[in-house]
This record gives C-alpha cells, sequence and structure tokens, in this order.
C-alpha cells in the first residue's frame, strides 16, 4: 500500500516521464495520452486497494482451510505476474520499475510457496471439514 500511495502522490511526475519518453509534439495528442495515463495510473491504484481488500478475505479463508481460496490465490499470483510483465512495454520512471520487479518477485515467490507438495495435500479436495460453512453447516 505504500508504494501504491507513493504512485498516487507522484502520479502527475510519472504522466510527465511517460509523456517525454513518447516525442510526440502535438497539443492534441499530447492532452490524449496525458489523459490515457493518469486514467492507467488511477486503475492501478484503484485496482491494488481492491487487490488488497480482496488479499485479506482470501487470507482469512486459507486460515479456515478453504480449496476455492488456495485455488483463487494461484489465480491471482499467475496473472499478477502475467500482468506486471505487459506492463513492462509502457514507459514508467525507473523506480517504478523497480516497484514492479519486487512485485513479480514477491508474487513469483507466493506461486513457489503455495505449489509446494505440502501445502497442494493441505488444500486436497475431499479432506474433512473442507465440505462445511461456518457453524458446521454444509456447504
Amino acid at each position: 500500500m505504500l508504494l501504491t500511495i507513493t504512485v498516487l502522490v507522484a502520479r502527475h511526475s510519472v504522466v510527465a516521464f511517460q509523456l517525454d519518453h513518447r516525442h510526440v509534439t502535438d497539443p492534441a495528442q499530447r492532452d490524449v495520452l496525458r489523459r490515457s495515463y493518469s486514467v492507467g495510473i488511477w486503475s492501478r491504484v484503484v485496482g491494488n486497494v481492491v487487490l488488497s481488500v480482496v488479499y485479506v478475505f482470501l487470507v482469512r479463508a486459507l486460515f479456515r482451510g478453504r480449496r476455492w481460496a488456495y485455488r483463487r490465490v494461484i489465480a491471482l499470483g499467475a496473472i499478477g505476474i502475467v500482468a506486471l510483465v505487459g506492463v513492462q512495454f509502457t514507459p514508467y520512471p525507473a523506480w517504478m520499475r523497480a516497484e514492479q520487479l519486487l512485485q513479480a518477485l514477491v508474487l513469483a515467490a507466493l506461486l513457489w510457496f503455495v505449489l509446494r507438495p505440502e501445502v497442494r495435500a493441505h488444500f486436497a479436495p475431499g479432506l474433512p471439514g473442507r465440505n462445511t460453512r461456518r457453524f458446521g453447516r454444509p456447504a
């Protein structure tokens, strides 16, 4: 969240950096690009906040041994890495590149940990207690 807040605070300098690296001189095109880059940064910030809230619920479900949460963590980790690779084609300052690399490394480590045989066995289908909701009611 600290990096998300940093991106939000520095959004004007990030957009200026992106515009300077496109070498576009037409004012109309620069305005379109500026709006596009601003939307991209706001989307990134909102996405990070939403994912942070989702992660709170996922962690809670993981502690309860929910298989669906385990599968979602794998999907979010893989999708996150693919998205971070795709973002590499957008001009960002060096500090944002470092932040994106750090995010990708954290997601790769997460995937490595959750795909280990011991963890997979913990979330295997058919284990006792996996098919109940709160208070022991059937799912």
